[in-house]
């Protein structure tokens, strides 16, 4: 009969080992923080006790984030297996996160949905379904339930950083702001609360603050992955906010160009920021070789539908149209089983019209993509992220020659965040040949 413990945040854990827990606590602190070794931290606890099956779950989730799938699962089966027999906190949670390494995403949602409505305080599932909800769009469902479980986390940073974020999301960015910094003085390592700020800034417009704030925000954490380069992406966005395309542009070549990456943070930053500048008018045809590349070799990792549409993007930038329309036949005959819709009704035609722009082909660009500006936010992803969605159709219009659409969609555009390139768009000109 195992001991029952407690772990940080007061929920029961079955070991023997008082060392296990503790270095279970680290573990679940690293992947709240993005730190990249997280999974080091969960094998750390399975040595201290092979049994703890929070510890293989919480290493099933690094895995499953790292792509590596045989593995995440292998490691859930374990996690199961050594849970059934512990307390049901322990079963549920396992049961949850194993759902997800499975790619059961909506079973995991309810699962850990249900949970939480137990156990309030386990954090790192709130953090789990909340990312499965961010790459479903379901914003308001995040903000419902940081709103709800807040008061079980008072002072902690994570739970600051991930409300923050869906203030942000929701528009109430000064709240963002506030509880961002908030969180930050709290723990000047906790990435997703400078990831907030960045976001409320971004959306102010408050470039320069923005530009200021990051860089010294960013420094201490360096024990962060992939996510790091996803701050300085955002750093990048500020200065094309701003007008500093050149400073924007150097910024992809030295953070995201100099060793291509096929992590699909790193990668989805990479595509969007060049295709970004190649809204500005901007020729970045050598730069797009290495993306199409790795784009073309990840045609078996679709799951997700932003990234899916990412993929595309890199494929027809960067002129590989032989693979570009492989993709775009597997995506269609995947629409057939897909019972949501989503494939047929909206990344399908987004890639159609990600392409037709590519092309310049800029009349059906709009065709097929302005219909959706209201469906793209289900693909997931953040307001900046998705931005480059819709900022495409509205560069199209200019392309095109179409200037009523163009200056209908160019006033929601600037009222909403007034970049400098959109600011001064209507009196500029890019060739449309």
């Amino acid at each position: 009969m195992r001991t029952m413990r407690r772990d940080a945040y007061g929920l029961p854990v079955s070991t023997d080992a008082v060392a296990a827990v503790e270095a279970y606590d680290h573990a679940v602190d690293g992947l709240l923080s993005w730190d990249a070794q997280a999974l080091e931290r969960f094998r750390a606890a399975i040595a201290l006790d092979p049994g703890l099956a929070l510890a293989h779950a919480g290493a099933a989730v690094c895995l499953f984030l790292e792509e590596r799938f045989a593995e995440a699962i292998e490691a859930a089966k374990t996690a199961r297996a050594a849970a059934a027999s512990q307390t049901d906190r322990e079963r549920r949670h396992v049961e949850g996160l194993a759902l997800l390494v499975e790619g059961k995403g909506n079973d995991a949602a309810v699962a850990m949905r249900a949970h939480l409505a137990d156990y309030p305080r386990d954090l790192l599932v709130f953090q789990r379904l909340y990312f499965v909800w961010f790459w479903q769009g379901k914003f308001p469902d995040m903000l419902a339930l940081a709103d709800a479980s807040a008061r079980y986390y008072p002072g902690n940073s994570f739970m600051l950083g991930m409300h923050a974020f869906v203030l942000e999301q929701a528009g109430r960015c000064d709240e963002a702001v506030r509880m961002a910094l908030v969180a930050n003085r709290k723990n000047p390592r906790d990435a997703w609360a400078i990831h907030a700020l960045a976001h409320a800034l971004y959306e102010m417009a408050a470039f320069d603050t923005g530009i200021t704030r990051l860089p010294p925000a960013i420094e201490p954490c360096t024990h962060l992955g992939w996510f790091r380069n996803h701050l300085q992406w955002h750093l990048a966005l500020m200065h094309m906010g701003r007008g500093d395309y050149d400073v924007a542009s150097d910024l992809g070549r030295t953070v995201f160009e100099g060793s291509p990456s096929s992590i699909p943070g790193d990668l989805h930053d990479s595509i969007s920021l060049l295709w970004r500048l190649e809204l500005l008018g901007r020729d970045l045809r050598e730069r797009w070789k290495p993306f199409a590349r790795i784009a073309g070799e990840r045609l078996d990792r679709q799951a997700l539908l932003f990234h899916a549409a990412h993929l595309a993007m890199a494929l027809a930038a960067g002129g590989d149209w032989t693979t570009a329309e492989r993709q775009l036949g597997m995506l269609r005959e995947r629409s057939a089983r897909d019972r949501t819709g989503l494939v047929r009704d909206v990344l399908v035609p987004l890639v159609e019209g990600i392409h037709a722009f590519a092309a310049r082909d800029y009349r059906r660009s709009i065709d097929r993509i302005e219909p959706l500006t209201p469906r793209i936010v289900e693909l997931g992803g953040s307001r900046a992220q998705r931005d480059v969605f819709h900022d495409t159709v509205l560069e199209a219009c200019f392309r095109a020659g179409d200037m009523e659409r163009a200056e209908r969609l160019l006033t929601d555009r600037v009222a909403r965040r007034p970049d400098r390139f959109w600011r001064t768009r209507a009196t500029t000109r890019v060739a449309a040949s």
